[in-house]
């Protein structure tokens, strides 16, 4: 759910917003690819969300489970994502520092937004039998899931300057928070 929240803007916006501020060639090809998973998340992430706030009880359980398939595209690509970023590339360099904190940047409001459109749609989902698990489990496995994308992101993340960890923490804790208050709303 995560990737529900986290967590995201369709990739040309997203490579186009790296694009303008860094040089393609001050990024290796493993940083690259990590830039690319989570941009590729973050659109499957937007189906979601979209597919969650326009989900009523009325429309039953064929839409939910047209959510939860869904999802599991996203847990897929989620997968891939803590895959790729989660290599061992070496040292990433400030450049492919800014490049892959402008590409979560863009994530995290989405990540965000979708999981506080599921905490909304609660009572939708309770209204619908057997909706709610399938919600709950989604919550759980993407929570996992983004867990392992984290991780890496604040162990791969430069510490001089200080800066670039802080804003890494930032977007975790956002996650962090907006994947609480789901688990919570869902009592996971």
């Amino acid at each position: 759910m995560r990737a529900f929240s986290t967590l995201f803007i369709a990739a040309a916006f997203a490579l186009s917003a790296n694009a303008a501020s860094v040089n393609k060639r001050d990024v290796s090809a493993a940083v690259q690819l990590c830039i690319d998973s989570i941009t590729s998340t973050s659109e499957q992430l937007e189906a979601v969300n979209t597919a969650v706030l326009a989900f009523t009880s009325a429309d039953g359980i064929i839409a939910a489970n047209k959510i939860h398939t869904l999802e599991q595209v996203l847990e897929t690509r989620l997968k891939k994502a803590g895959t790729d970023c989660c290599a061992d590339i070496g040292a990433i360099t400030l450049p492919e520092a800014d490049a892959v904190l402008s590409t979560v940047e863009v994530l995290v409001p989405k990540v965000t937004g979708a999981l506080s459109a599921i905490v909304t749609k609660k009572s939708q989902f309770d209204a619908v039998f057997l909706a709610t698990a399938l919600v709950k489990k989604d919550i759980a496995a993407l929570d996992t899931q983004t867990k392992t994308l984290d991780t890496c992101l604040i162990a791969k993340t430069p510490t001089d300057p200080p800066s670039y960890l802080e804003a890494a923490n930032g977007y975790v804790a956002e996650i962090d928070s907006a994947f609480s208050a789901a688990k919570t709303a869902y009592g996971i």
